[in-house]
C-alpha cells in the first residue's frame, strides 16, 4: 500500500476507533469481569404506578440489533450494534458483534469484534471502510465486546431504582429502569438487545439515546473470507 494511502487509512481508523471506544464506554462495556445474570427481581411500582418488568439485560441471540444516536462534539453520530452469532476465529470458538458507525462528513465504517466464547477476551478486530478491510493493531484482550450478562451496576436488585417508559424515534415503546451513578443517569431495559437505552450526562444533556432496535435481522457486513484475509495495519 502506498505510504500516503496507509497514513490516511491510519488516521481514519484512529478516528473510528476513538468513536467506537466512546460508544463502548457509554454502553458500560469497558473491560470488566463478567458478572452472572441476576435472577428476576420482584416487580416494583414505577413512576406512574405501573409495575416494573426490568429483570436484567436480554440474553443475546444471533440476529439482535440496536441503533443509537451519540452526541460527539456537538454533532450526532449513528451507531448500529449487531449480534452476528458464533464462528471459529484464529482457531477459537468465538461470538461476534459488528458496529456500523455513521459520522457526519465521514465514510461509513464497520468494526467487527470477535471474543472468546468462554473467556470473553477479545480475539480479533477487523475494520471495513469502503472496500478496504484491515486487521486492527490492537492486542487481544485490550478491550471487550458489549456485555452478554447484566453488569453489576445495572443489577435489578439494587436499591433506589426508578422506572418509566421510553419511545424510540421510530415509535417503539418500552419499559425502562433508571440508574444514577456519579450524577450520570442511565436508562436500561430488558426489552432491548444490549440493554442500554439512554445516557444523560452530569450537565443534564443526553449523551446517547436508543434510535431503533430489533430481535432479528442483524446482517454481517464483513464476510468470513474478508475477515480471514484482512490486511494488517501496522501501528
Amino acid at each position: 500500500m502506498p505510504l500516503l494511502k496507509e497514513r490516511q487509512m491510519r488516521k481514519r481508523t484512529g478516528v473510528a476507533v476513538a468513536v467506537t471506544l466512546i460508544f463502548l464506554l457509554l454502553l458500560g462495556c469497558a473491560p470488566s469481569t463478567p458478572s452472572p445474570t441476576p435472577s428476576p427481581s420482584p416487580t416494583s411500582p414505577g413512576n406512574d404506578g405501573r409495575p416494573s418488568i426490568y429483570t436484567g439485560f436480554m440474553t443475546p441471540a444471533e440476529g439482535q440489533w440496536a441503533e443509537y444516536v451519540l452526541s460527539i462534539d456537538g454533532q450526532e453520530a449513528h451507531q448500529k450494534m449487531e449480534y452476528i452469532g458464533k464462528d471459529t476465529v484464529d482457531g477459537k470458538n468465538c461470538i461476534g458483534f459488528e458496529m456500523t458507525m455513521s459520522t457526519p462528513g465521514e465514510q461509513q465504517t464497520v468494526l467487527q469484534i470477535w471474543t472468546d466464547a468462554s473467556t470473553r477476551q477479545a480475539v480479533k478486530y477487523v475494520m471495513k471502510m469502503g472496500e478496504q478491510v484491515v486487521c486492527m493493531g490492537i492486542a487481544p484482550g485490550d478491550y471487550q465486546a458489549p456485555h452478554t450478562e447484566t453488569p453489576d451496576e445495572y443489577d435489578p436488585n439494587l436499591p433506589h431504582i426508578s422506572y418509566g417508559r421510553y419511545t424510540t424515534p421510530t415509535g417503539k415503546t418500552i419499559d425502562v429502569a433508571k440508574f444514577t451513578q456519579d450524577q450520570v443517569e442511565t436508562w436500561v431495559s430488558s426489552q432491548v438487545p444490549f440493554g442500554m437505552v439512554k445516557v444523560i450526562d452530569r450537565g443534564g444533556k443526553t449523551a446517547m439515546y436508543l434510535y431503533d432496535f430489533g430481535t432479528a435481522g442483524a446482517h454481517r457486513d464483513i464476510s468470513k473470507s474478508e475477515m480471514e484475509s484482512c490486511m494488517q495495519l501496522v501501528r
